[in-house]
């Protein structure tokens, strides 16, 4: 069976057109896609209700959504009421994905100015963050999040070795940009493959550890090799989907046949 492949609505999103969906709304139906990847925004929860109708009167699938990027930065400090505030966040996009009818959830566990200065108190907070999503019936993963302190394989690697239902979604950028590509397909880190549950394919280009160029390139624009890690996928009978995170936004202006783009090249892929 093929490998399902969603667009990323975060794509067409951003701080530069103030955070409106009405670019992604005027171009999603173009995509041949399998669905569409839902990107939480904080600036929304005011307005989260209806803002909900709108994406859901589209008519359009979002089997996975993302969290909003910045609550695992409620986990770093260690304040008890920062840390509920951090839930109380998760829970309205547990909320959000029940209502959008997403299964699956991606969770920056840290992120931001603190990362994973901290990390303990971040794989902590798991054992809270698991309970809340079982009680949407939503899935939860863990991103390879680019890090400050260390590297996210240790970070995985830590989380799989506490928490048995532990799955993960594997950023190609984020690993390329911690030289963690090739880590990924050894033998060593087998265990960790095989509890990748979702995938976000997109390219980089910059040099490793180079905080300077995090641009999330579109596929073939940038350096990665993304064969050992297909491959590898299919070696573990990887039997989750992928989405594309590339940019379609710039300054304000949307670049919708970029993604179109993308597709093609990631359907080829993924047919090699």
């Amino acid at each position: 069976m093929a490998t399902p492949l969603y667009v990323s609505s975060g794509a067409f999103i951003g701080r530069r057109n103030g955070f409106s969906p009405d670019g992604f709304f005027s171009v999603c139906r173009e995509y041949d896609c399998d669905g569409f990847e839902f990107m939480f925004y904080r600036a929304w929860y005011p307005e989260l209700d209806a803002m909900l109708e709108r994406f859901r009167a589209l008519g359009v699938s979002f089997p996975t959504l993302h969290c909003d990027k910045l609550i695992g930065e409620g986990f770093s400090s260690g304040d008890p009421e920062e840390y509920e505030n951090a839930l109380s966040l998760f829970r309205e996009n547990c909320r959000a994905a029940a209502s959008l009818g997403s299964r699956l959830l991606i969770l920056h566990l840290w992120n931001g100015l603190p990362s994973d200065k901290y990390i303990g108190r971040h794989i902590d907070a798991l054992s809270d963050l698991y309970k809340i999503a079982s009680e949407y019936d939503l899935q939860l993963t863990v991103e390879n999040v680019i890090c400050a302190d260390r590297d996210p394989m240790t970070h995985l690697t830590a989380i799989a070795e506490r928490y048995p239902e532990a799955r993960f979604t594997f950023d190609t950028k984020m690993a390329a940009f911690h030289d963690q590509m090739g880590e990924i397909v050894s033998p060593a880190r087998r265990e960790i493959a095989k509890r990748i549950a979702h995938v976000h394919l997109n390219d980089y280009g910059g040099v490793p550890g180079d905080f300077s160029d995090l641009r999330v390139l579109h596929l073939g624009e940038g350096k990665i090799d993304f064969a050992p890690f297909l491959a590898l996928l299919d070696e573990i009978n990887y039997s989750g989907a992928v989405t594309l995170e590339c940019a379609c936004l710039k300054d304000g202006v949307l670049f919708p046949e970029k993604m179109k783009q993308s597709l093609k090249r990631a359907r080829a892929l993924l047919a090699e």
